[in-house]
C-alpha cells in the first residue's frame, strides 16, 4: 500500500510500504481520506516527537471496512466508518471511572501509533464507527467535532447567552458552529485575520473592543491565547480551554481569585459515549460539518497539504482513496 511517510521534521514521503494484517478483533479499513489537525502539524514539524522515523502520519480518518479479524462479525464488511484514533485500555484506574480520556495505556492513532494516512489501517473494530453520511467532507470533521460537543457537554452549567472563541483554526471553526446551533452569539478572535473573516462566513461576529464574556474557549492554548481570553472574561467567566501547549501560561492567583474565574480544561472525549452521541447528533441532524472545510489535497501532495494547511483559512483534509 502506499502511505504519506515523515521522513524528517519537515518532510513528507509517499512510498510503498507492507499492507498491515488485522487482528482477532480488528478490522481493516480502506481508508478514503484524513482531516489534518494541530497535533499533526506538531508531528510534523518536530514539536511532537514521532516514535520513529520514517512515521506514518494522520488520525481524522474516514473509509470502508474491508476486512475483519476472526472474532469480528463479517457484517461489518463494506460498512462506511469513522475511526476514533485514541485507542484506549477500558482496565486502568481511569477507564474503569470513565475518563478514558485519561487513559493510562492510551495508543493514539499517527501520534504513538502508525497513522491513517495511508491506503490501509487497522484498528481494534470498537474503535471504527458505522456512519450513515457519505459526504468526505463531513467525514472529515467527525472527530474534531466530538472533541468540540465532548467540551461541551462537560460543562455543567446551562451556556450563556455570548461566547468568545479565541483562535479560528479548525477547532475553532467547529466551535463557533457547535455554539450557533444552540443559538449562542459568538465573537472570534484570531491573529490571522484570513481566519476570521472564514468564522464570519460561519455566522459568527468579529471582535468587539471591549466587551466582556461569560463563556470564552480557548481553543489556541499558548500563553499569549490565553492571556487574550482572560482579558474578555467578564467576573464569574468559565474560560474552556482544549489548546494544547507546553509553556506555563501567565495566570497568576491574583487575576485568577479577584476575577472569580472557572478553568476548566477539556481532553478529547470519553469512550465509547462521546463518539456515539456526536454521530447520533450529525445524523439526526443532518449537519454540514464540511463547510469549514476549504482545502482538499490528493495524497501525492501531503507535503503541500501539511505546508499550507496550518496556517490557511478553513480545514484541510486529504483524499487518500482515488
Amino acid at each position: 500500500m502506499k502511505a504519506a511517510l515523515l521522513v524528517s521534521p519537515g518532510k513528507l514521503e509517499v512510498r510503498d510500504v507492507p499492507d498491515p494484517e488485522p487482528g482477532p478483533d480488528d478490522v481493516r479499513i480502506l481508508v478514503g481520506g484524513v482531516g489534518l489537525c494541530g497535533s499533526d502539524s506538531s508531528v510534523f514539524s518536530g514539536r511532537w516527537q514521532a516514535p520513529s522515523l520514517p512515521w506514518i502520519m494522520g488520525h481524522e480518518a474516514f473509509g470502508t471496512i474491508e476486512a475483519v479479524g476472526q472474532r469480528v462479525s463479517s457484517t461489518r464488511l463494506g460498512e462506511t466508518v469513522v475511526l476514533e484514533p485514541n485507542i484506549v485500555c477500558l482496565e486502568c484506574a481511569q477507564c474503569r471511572l470513565g475518563r478514558t480520556s485519561a487513559c493510562e495505556r492510551r495508543q493514539s492513532v499517527g501520534m504513538n501509533r502508525p497513522g491513517a494516512l495511508a491506503q490501509l489501517l487497522v484498528v481494534p473494530a470498537r474503535f471504527a464507527w458505522p456512519i450513515g453520511v457519505r459526504e468526505p467532507a463531513t467525514l472529515a470533521c467527525i472527530e474534531p467535532f466530538t472533541v468540540v460537543e465532548t467540551a461541551l457537554r462537560r460543562m455543567r452549567t446551562p451556556l450563556p447567552k455570548s461566547a468568545l472563541v479565541v483562535g479560528a483554526g479548525a477547532q475553532g471553526a467547529l466551535m463557533c458552529v457547535a455554539l450557533l446551533r444552540r443559538g449562542v452569539r459568538v465573537q472570534v478572535i484570531d491573529v490571522n485575520q484570513d481566519r476570521v473573516q472564514f468564522a464570519l462566513g460561519l455566522g459568527a461576529e468579529g471582535e468587539q473592543s471591549d466587551e466582556r464574556f461569560d463563556l470564552v474557549v480557548d481553543t489556541v492554548g499558548s500563553p499569549e491565547a490565553n492571556a487574550t481570553a482572560v482579558d474578555h472574561a467578564a467576573v464569574g467567566a468559565t474560560l474552556l480551554v482544549l489548546g494544547l501547549d507546553g509553556r506555563a501560561l501567565g495566570l497568576t492567583s491574583q487575576v485568577l481569585v479577584r476575577r472569580q474565574l472557572e478553568v476548566r480544561g477539556s481532553l478529547t472525549y470519553d469512550h465509547p459515549a462521546d463518539f456515539a452521541e456526536t454521530i447520533a447528533l450529525v445524523e439526526r441532524d443532518r449537519l454540514d460539518l464540511g463547510r469549514i472545510i476549504a482545502h482538499e489535497y490528493p495524497l501525492e501532495e501531503v507535503q503541500e497539504a501539511f505546508d499550507r494547511g496550518p496556517f490557511a483559512p478553513g480545514k484541510t483534509w486529504i483524499r487518500v482513496a482515488p
